[in-house]
């Protein structure tokens, strides 16, 4: 059976289920362009009335310092809870439920089609060779990502990266997202993998948790925006700086 080491921990495992950004990607070129355009989306739709900071504030953001709030909406990793955020700015500054909701639903929608995600898909160093080993050592793997699975899939394929994968699993595949389990044992049901059989690897609370709900082992990476002592709290088996760390 292949071994799985990482952070001094072993793993005896046939399956390695891997969020996408901040565990395979660097997630700060893409999703903080990506919030920078829809920042500027609202703005230009309410006329400039809100202030920038305001609503980086409301994401969790400081582009100018290119920060990443550990704690805030963006790094919570759901379109939901950002959505939720920028509306009670909107409602703040007398924009109704309904409107704010349309506002941002529109500037979501012209992000799909705008955004340039293929330029925006940088791989962290030395990934390609990871999942060159991994393969060689007959794991099975699986994309586990609260990102659309097409936008996953095309990001992965700019790459050259998803065929190296068994299974692209999207939070458009399943009922609930991350924390809920469904994302890892809809992998696992593809890859045909019991639970225990398998590793979830990630950069935030959500993935860690997914984890222990679905019954897998949990790895924790530092190369996403969650700090060492978030994933501690979350459960994690074990914490290492990089994918590229595990043997």
């Amino acid at each position: 059976m292949p071994l799985l080491r990482a952070g001094g921990r072993e793993f005896d495992c046939d399956a390695i289920l891997l969020d996408k950004d901040g565990t395979l990607l660097d997630f700060k070129k893409m999703w903080l362009e990506w919030s920078r355009y829809v920042i500027e989306g609202i703005m230009t739709a309410t006329h400039k009335k809100i202030q920038q900071r305001i609503l980086e504030q409301a994401m969790g953001i400081d582009l100018a310092a290119w920060h990443v709030d550990p704690h805030g909406s963006l790094a919570g990793g759901t379109m939901k809870g950002l959505r939720e955020s920028m509306v009670q700015v909107l409602r703040e500054y007398g924009i109704g439920e309904t409107m704010a909701h349309g506002l941002i639903t529109e500037v979501y929608k012209a992000s799909e089609t705008v955004m340039n995600w293929e330029a925006l898909t940088k791989p962290l160093p030395g990934l390609q060779g990871l999942l060159v080993r991994l393969r060689a050592n007959n794991f099975k793997l699986a994309v586990v990502t609260a990102d659309a699975t097409e936008r996953a899939k095309l990001s992965l394929f700019s790459q050259g990266l998803v065929n190296y994968f068994d299974a692209v699993i999207g939070g458009d595949l399943v009922a609930k997202t991350k924390p809920a389990p469904d994302m890892a044992l809809l992998s696992c049901r593809l890859l045909n993998v019991k639970p225990k059989r398998a590793v979830v690897i990630g950069d935030t609370p959500r993935d860690i948790l997914m984890a222990k709900e679905a019954g897998t082992g949990g790895i924790g990476v530092l190369s996403g925006v969650c700090v060492r002592e978030q994933l501690d709290a979350a459960g994690a088996d074990a914490v290492i700086e990089a994918v590229t760390e595990l043997s």
